[in-house]
């Protein structure tokens, strides 16, 4: 079996994450590889869900509450994608997925001090 490999795309909105990340996928595939394309937050129904409650401009939260809603779809992300397809040999390409708590939920400067 294969070992699996996981790709994560990061940048601001709008840079070419999701387009390239398709394009690589499209690449891999050429090559032999099975490929899981997914993104964060986000990846699974409820990462989905948690997604679409933080993005919500008729629920307000505090930027912790948000924090949470973004570890939470992580979590479940991790344990029904991105292990699972690596465990299988799969390669996993994620749009984005290190920076993604901090930056789309607007709560660095709470969690580590700096306005970004």
């Amino acid at each position: 079996m294969k070992k699996g490999l996981f790709i994560t795309l990061e940048g601001p909105d709008g840079s070419g994450k999701t387009t390239q990340a398709k394009r690589l996928k499209a690449y891999l595939e050429t090559k032999g590889r099975e490929v899981v394309l997914t993104r964060e937050p986000g990846g699974t129904g409820l990462a989905e869900t948690l997604r679409s409650l933080a993005l919500s401009p008729e629920i307000t939260m505090s930027k912790r509450v948000e924090s949470l809603l973004h570890v939470a779809a992580r979590a479940d992300h991790v344990d029904k994608v991105i292990r699972p397809a690596l465990e299988a040999g799969k390669v996993v390409i994620c749009d984005r997925f290190s920076d993604c708590p901090l930056y789309t939920s607007d709560a660095a400067d709470d969690l580590i001090g700096v306005d970004l």
